[in-house]
Protein backbone atom coordinates (compact mmCIF):
# COMPACT_ATOMS: atom_id res chain seq x y z
CA UNK A 1 0.00 0.00 0.00
CA UNK A 2 2.90 2.18 0.74
CA UNK A 3 4.83 1.50 -2.35
CA UNK A 4 1.73 2.01 -4.60
CA UNK A 5 1.00 5.56 -2.67
CA UNK A 6 4.94 6.46 -3.37
CA UNK A 7 4.98 5.59 -6.63
CA UNK A 8 1.31 7.26 -7.42
CA UNK A 9 3.00 10.52 -5.91
CA UNK A 10 6.71 10.30 -5.83
CA UNK A 11 7.13 13.31 -8.04
CA UNK A 12 5.11 15.55 -5.68
CA UNK A 13 7.00 13.80 -2.86
CA UNK A 14 9.85 14.74 -4.76
CA UNK A 15 8.90 18.01 -5.25
CA UNK A 16 7.83 18.59 -1.61
CA UNK A 17 11.48 17.95 -0.17
CA UNK A 18 13.28 20.22 -2.91
CA UNK A 19 10.72 22.83 -1.29
CA UNK A 20 12.00 21.76 2.22
CA UNK A 21 15.48 21.62 1.02
CA UNK A 22 14.87 24.76 -0.16
CA UNK A 23 13.14 26.07 3.51
CA UNK A 24 16.37 24.54 5.73
CA UNK A 25 18.93 25.99 3.47
CA UNK A 26 17.30 29.55 4.55
CA UNK A 27 17.09 28.40 7.89
CA UNK A 28 20.53 27.73 8.21
CA UNK A 29 21.41 31.19 6.33
CA UNK A 30 18.92 33.25 7.85
CA UNK A 31 20.74 33.63 11.63
CA UNK A 32 23.97 34.91 10.27
CA UNK A 33 22.90 39.09 9.68
CA UNK A 34 27.34 39.82 9.70
CA UNK A 35 27.35 39.35 6.12
CA UNK A 36 24.49 41.92 4.62
CA UNK A 37 25.90 44.93 4.17
CA UNK A 38 22.70 46.48 5.01
CA UNK A 39 21.25 44.76 7.47
CA UNK A 40 22.31 46.43 10.89
CA UNK A 41 23.09 49.96 9.30
CA UNK A 42 19.19 50.16 7.86
CA UNK A 43 16.87 47.14 8.46
CA UNK A 44 16.86 46.22 11.75
CA UNK A 45 17.13 49.96 12.80
CA UNK A 46 13.96 50.47 10.78
CA UNK A 47 12.05 47.39 12.90
CA UNK A 48 13.37 48.79 15.74
CA UNK A 49 12.18 52.68 14.90
CA UNK A 50 9.05 51.30 14.48
CA UNK A 51 8.75 49.13 17.99
CA UNK A 52 10.17 52.44 20.28
CA UNK A 53 7.79 54.79 17.86
CA UNK A 54 4.73 53.12 17.39
CA UNK A 55 3.33 52.09 13.63
CA UNK A 56 1.50 55.72 13.38
CA UNK A 57 4.08 57.54 14.54
CA UNK A 58 6.83 55.64 12.96
CA UNK A 59 5.23 55.50 9.62
CA UNK A 60 4.42 59.63 9.95
CA UNK A 61 8.57 60.21 10.51
CA UNK A 62 9.51 56.65 8.00
CA UNK A 63 13.07 56.04 8.31
CA UNK A 64 15.03 55.59 5.03
CA UNK A 65 14.09 56.16 1.34
CA UNK A 66 11.88 53.01 0.76
CA UNK A 67 8.54 54.04 -0.17
CA UNK A 68 5.11 53.13 1.80
CA UNK A 69 4.55 49.31 0.83
CA UNK A 70 8.01 48.41 2.17
CA UNK A 71 7.52 50.77 5.31
CA UNK A 72 4.70 48.96 6.34
CA UNK A 73 6.11 45.73 6.16
CA UNK A 74 8.96 47.25 8.54
CA UNK A 75 6.17 48.14 10.82
CA UNK A 76 4.34 45.04 11.04
CA UNK A 77 7.72 43.03 11.49
CA UNK A 78 8.47 45.14 14.73
CA UNK A 79 5.08 43.95 16.06
CA UNK A 80 6.92 40.43 16.49
CA UNK A 81 8.10 39.38 18.90
CA UNK A 82 11.37 37.90 17.33
CA UNK A 83 14.55 39.42 16.02
CA UNK A 84 14.38 41.24 13.01
CA UNK A 85 16.40 38.90 10.88
CA UNK A 86 13.86 36.39 11.72
CA UNK A 87 10.49 38.09 9.27
CA UNK A 88 12.96 39.52 6.92
CA UNK A 89 14.26 36.33 5.78
CA UNK A 90 10.92 34.84 5.63
CA UNK A 91 8.93 36.78 4.12
CA UNK A 92 11.32 36.81 1.00
CA UNK A 93 11.17 33.24 1.17
CA UNK A 94 7.38 33.24 0.88
CA UNK A 95 7.89 35.36 -2.12
CA UNK A 96 10.64 33.40 -3.77
CA UNK A 97 8.09 30.64 -3.46
CA UNK A 98 5.21 32.92 -5.10
CA UNK A 99 7.48 33.43 -7.49
CA UNK A 100 8.35 29.78 -8.26
CA UNK A 101 4.61 28.99 -8.51
CA UNK A 102 4.22 31.42 -10.94
CA UNK A 103 7.43 30.26 -13.25
CA UNK A 104 5.75 26.91 -13.12
CA UNK A 105 2.37 28.40 -14.48
CA UNK A 106 4.19 30.91 -16.64
CA UNK A 107 6.31 27.60 -18.03
CA UNK A 108 3.24 25.43 -18.16
CA UNK A 109 1.06 27.81 -20.54
CA UNK A 110 4.25 28.22 -22.56
CA UNK A 111 5.44 24.05 -23.03
CA UNK A 112 2.17 22.26 -21.77
CA UNK A 113 4.92 20.41 -19.85
CA UNK A 114 3.57 20.23 -16.42
CA UNK A 115 5.95 18.35 -14.59
CA UNK A 116 9.62 19.45 -16.03
CA UNK A 117 7.77 23.38 -15.48
CA UNK A 118 7.25 22.69 -11.98
CA UNK A 119 10.65 21.33 -12.00
CA UNK A 120 12.30 24.72 -13.54
CA UNK A 121 9.88 26.50 -11.21
CA UNK A 122 11.44 24.91 -7.87
CA UNK A 123 14.88 25.18 -9.40
CA UNK A 124 14.58 28.85 -9.03
CA UNK A 125 14.72 28.34 -5.27
CA UNK A 126 18.06 27.47 -5.43
CA UNK A 127 19.23 29.86 -7.64
CA UNK A 128 22.60 31.25 -5.73
CA UNK A 129 21.38 35.03 -6.29
CA UNK A 130 17.91 34.13 -5.08
CA UNK A 131 19.56 32.10 -1.31
CA UNK A 132 21.87 34.85 -1.11
CA UNK A 133 19.81 38.11 -1.66
CA UNK A 134 16.90 37.04 1.03
CA UNK A 135 18.36 35.01 3.61
CA UNK A 136 21.64 36.29 3.48
CA UNK A 137 21.37 40.26 2.48
CA UNK A 138 17.99 40.37 4.22
CA UNK A 139 17.14 42.22 0.59
CA UNK A 140 13.65 42.34 -0.58
CA UNK A 141 14.44 42.06 -4.46
CA UNK A 142 11.91 38.92 -3.74
CA UNK A 143 9.00 40.74 -3.22
CA UNK A 144 8.67 42.85 -5.90
CA UNK A 145 9.42 40.15 -8.46
CA UNK A 146 6.77 37.80 -7.23
CA UNK A 147 4.26 40.37 -8.43
CA UNK A 148 6.24 40.92 -11.65
CA UNK A 149 5.62 37.48 -12.18
CA UNK A 150 1.86 37.50 -11.12
CA UNK A 151 1.48 40.41 -13.75
CA UNK A 152 3.70 38.12 -16.81
CA UNK A 153 1.56 35.23 -16.47
CA UNK A 154 -1.75 37.43 -16.40
CA UNK A 155 -0.04 39.17 -19.30
CA UNK A 156 0.00 35.72 -21.49
CA UNK A 157 -3.25 35.24 -20.65
CA UNK A 158 -4.91 38.34 -21.92
CA UNK A 159 -6.08 39.46 -18.92
CA UNK A 160 -4.37 43.08 -19.57
CA UNK A 161 -6.55 44.93 -16.45
CA UNK A 162 -5.13 42.17 -13.97
CA UNK A 163 -1.34 42.03 -15.45
CA UNK A 164 -1.31 46.10 -15.26
CA UNK A 165 -2.67 46.38 -11.64
CA UNK A 166 -0.03 43.57 -10.51
CA UNK A 167 2.81 45.18 -12.62
CA UNK A 168 1.23 48.43 -10.82
CA UNK A 169 1.71 46.89 -7.61
CA UNK A 170 5.35 45.45 -7.85
CA UNK A 171 5.93 49.12 -8.91
CA UNK A 172 4.84 50.60 -5.63
CA UNK A 173 7.20 47.88 -3.81
CA UNK A 174 10.22 48.67 -5.88
CA UNK A 175 11.04 51.20 -7.99
CA UNK A 176 13.39 48.84 -9.80
CA UNK A 177 10.02 47.17 -11.54
CA UNK A 178 10.39 49.97 -14.17
CA UNK A 179 12.96 47.83 -15.86
CA UNK A 180 9.68 45.87 -17.50
CA UNK A 181 7.95 48.83 -18.26
CA UNK A 182 9.02 48.38 -21.77
CA UNK A 183 7.60 45.57 -22.66
CA UNK A 184 4.16 46.96 -21.91
CA UNK A 185 4.67 50.06 -23.69
CA UNK A 186 5.75 47.82 -26.79
CA UNK A 187 2.77 45.13 -26.45
CA UNK A 188 0.70 48.19 -26.02
CA UNK A 189 1.90 49.76 -29.73
CA UNK A 190 1.90 46.37 -31.09
CA UNK A 191 -1.72 44.77 -29.71
CA UNK A 192 -2.53 42.18 -27.99
CA UNK A 193 -0.46 39.13 -27.17
CA UNK A 194 -0.73 36.19 -29.76
CA UNK A 195 -1.79 33.02 -28.16
CA UNK A 196 -0.12 30.40 -30.51
CA UNK A 197 2.42 30.12 -33.48
CA UNK A 198 0.20 30.51 -36.01
CA UNK A 199 -2.06 33.09 -34.95
CA UNK A 200 -2.16 36.22 -37.17
CA UNK A 201 -4.61 38.47 -34.52
CA UNK A 202 -5.58 38.45 -30.74
CA UNK A 203 -7.63 35.39 -29.81
CA UNK A 204 -11.77 35.66 -30.37
CA UNK A 205 -13.23 38.01 -27.88
CA UNK A 206 -9.90 39.80 -26.74
CA UNK A 207 -9.14 43.34 -26.96
CA UNK A 208 -5.75 44.75 -27.50
CA UNK A 209 -4.45 46.70 -24.55
CA UNK A 210 -6.12 49.77 -23.63
CA UNK A 211 -4.04 53.16 -22.97
CA UNK A 212 -6.15 53.32 -19.90
CA UNK A 213 -4.78 50.34 -18.29
CA UNK A 214 -1.58 52.39 -17.57
CA UNK A 215 -3.37 54.54 -15.31
CA UNK A 216 -3.49 52.01 -12.88
CA UNK A 217 -0.12 52.47 -12.37
CA UNK A 218 -0.48 55.99 -10.82
CA UNK A 219 -3.48 55.03 -9.18
CA UNK A 220 -1.81 51.90 -6.81
CA UNK A 221 1.14 54.13 -6.57
CA UNK A 222 -1.22 56.34 -4.75
CA UNK A 223 -3.55 54.23 -3.18
CA UNK A 224 -0.08 52.28 -1.53
CA UNK A 225 1.08 56.00 -0.20
CA UNK A 226 -2.10 56.38 1.42
CA UNK A 227 -0.84 54.75 4.89
CA UNK A 228 1.80 57.91 5.97
CA UNK A 229 -0.23 60.43 4.26
CA UNK A 230 -3.09 59.06 6.79
CA UNK A 231 -0.02 59.19 9.18
CA UNK A 232 0.71 62.71 8.53
CA UNK A 233 4.27 62.18 6.68
CA UNK A 234 3.03 64.45 4.20
CA UNK A 235 1.80 63.86 0.60
CA UNK A 236 5.59 65.40 -0.76
CA UNK A 237 7.87 63.44 1.43
CA UNK A 238 5.32 60.38 0.62
CA UNK A 239 4.39 60.36 -2.76
CA UNK A 240 8.55 61.92 -4.12
CA UNK A 241 10.45 58.63 -1.93
CA UNK A 242 11.41 57.73 -5.89
CA UNK A 243 12.58 61.21 -6.99
CA UNK A 244 14.80 60.93 -3.86
CA UNK A 245 15.92 57.28 -4.96
CA UNK A 246 16.84 58.40 -8.36
CA UNK A 247 19.60 61.17 -6.91
CA UNK A 248 21.46 58.84 -4.99
CA UNK A 249 24.13 58.80 -7.70
CA UNK A 250 25.40 62.00 -6.40
CA UNK A 251 24.15 62.41 -2.99
CA UNK A 252 25.68 58.45 -1.72
CA UNK A 253 28.50 58.37 -4.19
CA UNK A 254 27.56 55.68 -6.47
CA UNK A 255 28.72 57.18 -9.92
CA UNK A 256 27.62 54.91 -13.05
CA UNK A 257 27.34 51.80 -11.15
CA UNK A 258 27.60 49.61 -8.32
CA UNK A 259 28.89 46.60 -8.47
CA UNK A 260 26.46 45.36 -11.25
CA UNK A 261 28.88 44.12 -14.48
CA UNK A 262 27.89 46.36 -17.36
CA UNK A 263 29.96 48.67 -19.60
CA UNK A 264 30.48 51.21 -16.88
CA UNK A 265 32.75 49.46 -15.24
CA UNK A 266 35.32 49.78 -17.89
CA UNK A 267 36.94 53.06 -16.38
CA UNK A 268 33.09 55.14 -16.80
CA UNK A 269 31.76 54.84 -13.25
CA UNK A 270 33.38 58.23 -11.81
CA UNK A 271 31.94 59.95 -14.44
CA UNK A 272 28.32 60.27 -13.72
CA UNK A 273 27.99 63.96 -13.52
CA UNK A 274 28.55 63.73 -17.61
CA UNK A 275 27.10 60.44 -18.85
CA UNK A 276 24.31 60.13 -16.68
CA UNK A 277 21.61 62.15 -19.33
CA UNK A 278 23.47 61.03 -22.31
CA UNK A 279 22.85 57.15 -20.77
CA UNK A 280 19.53 58.05 -20.84
CA UNK A 281 18.91 59.08 -23.49
CA UNK A 282 20.40 56.63 -25.14
CA UNK A 283 18.13 54.11 -23.83
CA UNK A 284 15.23 56.04 -25.00
CA UNK A 285 16.62 55.91 -28.48
CA UNK A 286 17.46 52.22 -28.09
CA UNK A 287 14.22 51.70 -26.85
CA UNK A 288 12.52 53.33 -29.80
CA UNK A 289 14.37 51.14 -32.60
CA UNK A 290 13.19 47.83 -30.54
CA UNK A 291 9.60 49.34 -30.29
CA UNK A 292 9.93 50.14 -34.19
CA UNK A 293 11.08 46.70 -34.56
CA UNK A 294 8.39 44.91 -33.01
CA UNK A 295 5.94 46.55 -34.66
CA UNK A 296 7.38 45.92 -37.80
CA UNK A 297 7.18 41.59 -37.08
CA UNK A 298 4.28 41.86 -34.11
CA UNK A 299 2.69 38.45 -35.34
CA UNK A 300 5.06 36.86 -34.23
CA UNK A 301 4.90 38.34 -31.06
CA UNK A 302 3.27 35.01 -29.38
CA UNK A 303 3.52 34.31 -25.95
CA UNK A 304 7.09 32.44 -26.19
CA UNK A 305 8.43 35.57 -27.88
CA UNK A 306 6.52 38.05 -25.06
CA UNK A 307 8.62 35.88 -22.32
CA UNK A 308 11.74 36.47 -24.40
CA UNK A 309 11.22 40.13 -24.97
CA UNK A 310 10.56 40.65 -21.15
CA UNK A 311 13.95 39.25 -20.97
CA UNK A 312 15.96 41.03 -23.44
CA UNK A 313 14.18 44.46 -22.71
CA UNK A 314 14.87 44.31 -19.03
CA UNK A 315 18.41 43.02 -19.73
CA UNK A 316 19.26 46.14 -22.07
CA UNK A 317 17.78 48.80 -19.58
CA UNK A 318 20.38 46.90 -16.90
CA UNK A 319 23.26 47.62 -19.67
CA UNK A 320 22.43 51.27 -20.27
CA UNK A 321 20.78 52.72 -16.92
CA UNK A 322 23.20 54.53 -14.75
CA UNK A 323 23.29 53.15 -10.71
CA UNK A 324 22.75 49.53 -11.87
CA UNK A 325 23.18 47.81 -8.43
CA UNK A 326 24.38 44.29 -7.97
CA UNK A 327 20.95 42.96 -7.33
CA UNK A 328 19.27 44.83 -10.22
CA UNK A 329 19.05 41.99 -12.57
CA UNK A 330 17.23 39.91 -9.96
CA UNK A 331 13.89 39.42 -12.09
CA UNK A 332 15.16 39.60 -15.50
CA UNK A 333 17.95 36.36 -14.07
CA UNK A 334 14.78 34.25 -12.29
CA UNK A 335 13.06 34.46 -15.49
CA UNK A 336 15.99 33.66 -18.41
CA UNK A 337 17.37 30.59 -16.75
CA UNK A 338 14.13 28.60 -16.75
CA UNK A 339 13.48 29.89 -20.41
CA UNK A 340 16.93 28.88 -21.47
CA UNK A 341 16.02 25.33 -20.33
CA UNK A 342 12.57 25.09 -20.98
CA UNK A 343 12.17 26.88 -24.67
CA UNK A 344 15.43 28.91 -25.80
CA UNK A 345 18.48 26.23 -25.42
CA UNK A 346 20.66 28.43 -27.51
CA UNK A 347 20.63 30.94 -24.20
CA UNK A 348 21.75 27.96 -21.80
CA UNK A 349 25.37 29.41 -22.30
CA UNK A 350 24.67 33.40 -21.93
CA UNK A 351 22.13 32.24 -18.63
CA UNK A 352 25.22 30.30 -17.11
CA UNK A 353 27.30 32.82 -17.65
CA UNK A 354 24.96 35.18 -16.15
CA UNK A 355 24.13 33.54 -13.52
CA UNK A 356 28.10 33.27 -12.69
CA UNK A 357 28.44 37.19 -12.96
CA UNK A 358 25.49 37.33 -10.72
CA UNK A 359 27.46 34.84 -7.94
CA UNK A 360 30.56 36.75 -8.86
CA UNK A 361 29.07 40.21 -7.66
CA UNK A 362 27.71 38.80 -4.63
CA UNK A 363 31.03 36.89 -3.25
CA UNK A 364 32.20 40.73 -3.78
CA UNK A 365 29.64 42.69 -1.85
CA UNK A 366 28.31 39.91 0.96
CA UNK A 367 31.88 37.82 1.51
CA UNK A 368 34.50 40.48 0.55
CA UNK A 369 36.07 37.62 -2.03
CA UNK A 370 37.31 39.51 -5.17
CA UNK A 371 37.81 36.28 -6.94
CA UNK A 372 37.79 38.10 -10.12
CA UNK A 373 37.83 41.75 -11.40
CA UNK A 374 35.15 43.61 -11.53
CA UNK A 375 36.03 44.34 -15.15
CA UNK A 376 36.57 40.97 -16.10
CA UNK A 377 33.03 39.61 -14.69
CA UNK A 378 31.62 42.15 -16.72
CA UNK A 379 33.69 41.28 -19.67
CA UNK A 380 31.85 37.96 -19.84
CA UNK A 381 28.59 39.64 -19.22
CA UNK A 382 28.62 41.83 -21.76
CA UNK A 383 29.47 38.84 -23.92
CA UNK A 384 26.47 37.15 -22.83
CA UNK A 385 24.14 40.01 -23.25
CA UNK A 386 25.89 40.82 -27.13
CA UNK A 387 25.03 36.99 -27.71
CA UNK A 388 21.71 37.35 -27.06
CA UNK A 389 21.36 40.59 -28.96
CA UNK A 390 21.77 38.86 -31.62
CA UNK A 391 20.11 35.70 -30.96
CA UNK A 392 16.43 38.31 -30.10
CA UNK A 393 16.78 39.87 -33.84
CA UNK A 394 17.48 36.40 -35.67
CA UNK A 395 14.42 34.85 -33.30
CA UNK A 396 11.96 37.81 -34.44
CA UNK A 397 13.22 37.82 -38.15
CA UNK A 398 12.03 34.31 -38.51
CA UNK A 399 13.89 31.72 -36.17
CA UNK A 400 11.70 29.20 -34.56
CA UNK A 401 9.75 30.32 -31.42
CA UNK A 402 9.71 27.10 -30.37
CA UNK A 403 13.33 27.12 -29.27
CA UNK A 404 16.30 26.33 -31.77
CA UNK A 405 16.52 29.35 -34.56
Amino acid sequence: MKNKIVNKYRFEIVLGLLIIAAFVIRLMLAPNTELSPDYDSYYREWVEFYRDNGIVNGLANAPGDYYVPFNVIYALCSLLPVKPWVPLSMIPFVCELISAFFIYKIFFLLTNKKKASALVGAMTLFLPFVVFNGALWKQVDAVYTCFLMISLYELLRQRYRAAFIWYAVSFAFKLQSIIFFPLLVILFLTGAVRVSDESRKPSVGKRAIGILEFFWIPVVYLIAGLPEVIAGHGLRATYFAYLGQTGELQSEGYGMVSYFPNIYNWGLDPYDEILTIPALITLFVVLAILALFCYKRKERLDRNAVVYLAIFLAWTCLMILPGMHERYDYAMLILLTPYAIMCRKKLIIPAIVANLCSVATYTITLFHIDIIDMKIVSIFYVAAYIFTVYDFVGFLNGGSSKGEA
